[in-house]
């Protein structure tokens, strides 16, 4: 309100004019102290939330939204660091504390963090290697050097949570969220913070929590980012920045491990970024003015990577700021301003909005754009047929999705990013088996796969083992369409072997089995399930006794025979199925030409369903394996023995022109551990079979067995130990790390 002001008088007023004038000045200055406060209220205080990483322990910080909802607390502005990022900016975008419990608890968090989609969607070449015992971690070579994965986990199934998580929040300046936001990150390079204010909503939270090694780092405008604790897991600062006055902070820190919990290279790696983080919260607290309140759930030794049991410690977060309730007072507003900050901020949840897709292969160096552009397909395109197809090619680390305003309306931008350590890969595997009396075998793998060796995708593979089986496979694959769905494939394979002869139980005899052949096939992928082969392959063929009596006289053939094959796996787990099932079949026709001298028919055929629940499993299966009348030869013989082959037999005991085998398999999850050992089985087999024209004319041609054991699901493959018995008395022990 403006000051009035009286003129000056030529001549002094008189003295009731000098009390009027006085009482009339007073009451105006009164009028403009209190006239606008009258108008309309002060504003309060500028009150911003801060919420630090720590992992699984950042669900806690749930708890602690519930109870300032309930104290009638608005938050005006949200920095948030890693855990304390996706809690958060989910909140920001307009999730109430209810809807973020409810995503929480209902997500597949084995999913989340192990990146690994269900087997059934894995790549038909990712499924061969996992039948051939070479499902484990996969490395790259380049110039010589072996280089790993740049992470554990490289976030594709946590980018689409994450982008479910706010919906419908796309892309913009985070001032224009319902509550104004910051996630802050690490730029990899540098080690300087980065302050993330706009942009895609779901890709800043998933470069704040990038742990690095854990996940994949996140490429933004040139920078690497991870994980933002590693420099400001409290950012006092930056809410500072945003003009804050006064600040709720929440603490859920993982505390450092003790000397005795340091005891492997995991709880060293963590030790490390706790470390880290530790030493910059020290300084963040420091910064805390008397007007601040710190709250700090008592989450004890919970552990910062037990996202599964994450959300049992709400309680703890709404525990703890309760115990703060007479300092929060101040913060709370009446319950109509409350309501009214509540219409402002709540936004429903809806599934991502886009109007279209648009693939961008700018960033490819190895992989051609054209060989995506024939992949991805004309308009319209659905996002997630699109990603799970380019995944499928095993030649990118993830797919980043991202939502651009156009002129059309948003668009989701796919970016395929290729793997860093490609584009040859290798696969390594390890079997070891034992009878626990004396045999043991021993086989270490590797599969070698060079891509795009020119620009219409021709790979070269090289497969081998060496131990209790020396083989070496070079295959080299051309497609013969854009679409990579059909190939030709010429291929050599060297193969060698020890097989004992048995009489009566007894091994009297070993024979070396050698194999040197070359090939070529043509090939088709039958969808995404399985692939079908058939072509012609030539070669020689020996049989030479290392031990024992001359059961059989040596062999030194030359074979020509036309092979096919067909492959279709849809088992959820090949090691514990649930679900699926899995058909293999396998068909040689040896002829004597091109300088063949064997004629025969070998044919395989195997057929395997499972069925089960979240802690059981029943797998049943059967094989026909059949020479149509045909004598094969000794190295080519069907065999049975060893564990659920016929369990109670040696390797190899039975041999036979003609088989029929069944087999039933029950599971039951014990009990669950740590990240290297997930879970633990107790389970039994009964198997049985008709074996026509057995090689060791003293068995009979019905046998019966079974098995009872144990099986842990580990780091290194499946572990069995256990027991099998067989018609006529046998017995035997097994142990086998890898498949048996």
């Amino acid at each position: 309100m403006p000051l009035l002001l009286c003129p000056r008088q030529a001549t002094l007023p008189r003295p009731a004019s000098r009390h009027l004038t006085a009482r009339l000045l007073a009451g105006l200055a009164l009028l403009w102290l209190a006239g606008m406060p009258a108008a309309a209220d002060s504003p309060r205080p500028r009150t911003c939330l801060v919420l630090s990483g720590g992992g699984a322990r950042g669900i806690t910080h749930i708890g602690v939204l519930r109870v300032l909802e309930e104290l009638r607390i608005p938050v005006d502005c949200i920095v948030g660091t890693s855990a304390g990022a996706i809690i958060g900016g989910v909140y920001a975008s307009g999730a109430s504390p209810d809807e973020i419990e409810h995503a929480i608890r209902g997500a597949d968090w084995d999913l989340l963090l192990s990146d690994r989609p269900s087997r059934a969607e894995r790549s038909v070449h990712a499924r061969e290697l996992d039948r051939d015992h070479l499902g484990g971690p996969e490395v790259g070579q380049q110039r010589g050097s072996v280089l790993l994965p740049r992470a554990v986990v490289s976030g594709q199934a946590l980018q689409a949570f994450l982008h479910e998580l706010v919906s419908p929040t796309g892309r913009g300046s985070f001032d224009a969220l319902p509550i104004p936001y910051r996630a802050l990150a690490t730029d990899f390079e540098t080690g300087q913070l980065v302050v993330l204010s706009d942009g895609d909503l779901a890709a800043a939270i998933r470069a704040s929590m990038s742990v690095p090694g854990a996940f994949a780092p996140v490429e933004r405008d040139g920078r690497i980012l991870v994980d933002g604790g590693l420099v400001r897991n409290i950012g006092v600062d930056i809410a500072r920045e945003l003009g804050a006055e006064r600040l709720i902070v929440v603490n859920v820190g993982t505390p450092l491990y003790h000397r005795k919990e340091i005891d492997s290279i995991l709880s060293a790696a963590e030790q490390m970024v706790n470390i880290l983080a530790e030493q910059n919260v020290g300084a963040s607290l420091a910064q805390l003015r008397p007007g601040d309140v710190l709250i700090e759930p008592q989450l004890g030794n919970f552990s910062a990577t037990d996202f599964a049991h994450g959300a049992e410690h709400i309680l703890e977060g709404e525990l703890a700021t309760r115990a703060r309730t007479t300092a929060l007072a101040r913060f709370a507003v009446s319950p109509p301003d409350y309501e009214a900050w509540r219409q402002h901020h709540r936004v429903a949840r809806t599934a991502p909005r886009y109007e279209r897709v648009v693939v961008d292969t700018s960033g490819l160096n190895h992989v051609p754009a054209a060989a995506v552009e024939r992949l991805v397909g004309p308009p319209p395109l659905d996002a997630d047929a699109i990603i799970r197809r380019l995944l499928a090619t095993d030649d990118f680390e993830t797919i980043s999705a991202h939502l651009e305003p156009t002129e059309a309306g948003d668009a989701l931008l796919l970016r395929p990013i290729e793997k860093p350590w490609g584009p040859t890969y290798l696969h390594g595997g390890v079997v070891l088996a034992s009878d626990l009396s004396g045999s043991s075998d021993f086989t270490l793998l590797l599969d070698q796969r060079m891509t795009w060796l020119n620009q219409s995708g021709l790979e070269w593979r090289n497969r081998g083992s060496l131990g209790h089986r020396n083989s070496l496979v070079s295959e080299l694959r051309e497609p013969l369409d854009g679409l990579r769905q059909f190939y030709v494939a010429p291929r050599v394979l060297i193969d060698e072997r020890v097989r004992s002869l048995y009489t009566d139980g007894t091994a009297i005899a070993s024979y070396r089995l050698r194999d040197l052949r070359g090939g070529l096939a043509l090939g088709a992928f039958v969808g995404d399930a399985g692939e079908l082969r058939i072509g012609l392959e030539t070669g020689r063929s020996d049989a030479s006794r290392v031990i024992g009596s001359p059961l059989l006289p040596d062999l030194h053939e030359h074979v020509t025979a036309w092979r096919g094959s067909l492959t279709i796996d849809r088992l959820d787990n090949l090691d514990f199925p649930r679900s699926g099932f899995l058909l293999a079949a396998d068909a040689q026709i040896a002829r004597r030409l091109l300088g063949g001298d064997q004629r025969y028919d070998r044919t395989t055929i195997e057929v395997q369903r499972a069925f089960g629940g979240a802690r059981w499993s029943l797998l049943l299966a059967g094989r026909v394996q059949t020479a149509f009348g045909s004598t094969l030869p000794p190295n080519e013989a069907f065999s049975l023995g060893g564990f659920q082959n016929l369990s109670g037999y040696r390797e190899d005991q039975l041999l036979a022109n003609r088989v029929e085998f069944v087999r039933m398999v029950y599971r039951h999850k014990l009990a669950s551990f740590s990240a290297l050992v997930p879970a633990l089985y107790g389970g039994f087999s009964v198997e049985g079979a008709d074996v026509s024209r057995p090689l060791d004319t003293s068995r009979a041609n019905r046998v019966f067995g079974g098995s009872i054991f144990v099986a842990a699901d580990s780091a290194l493959g499946p572990i069995y130990f256990g027991t099998g018995i067989a018609e006529g008395g046998y017995v035997s022990v097994y142990f086998y790390v890898g498949r048996p």
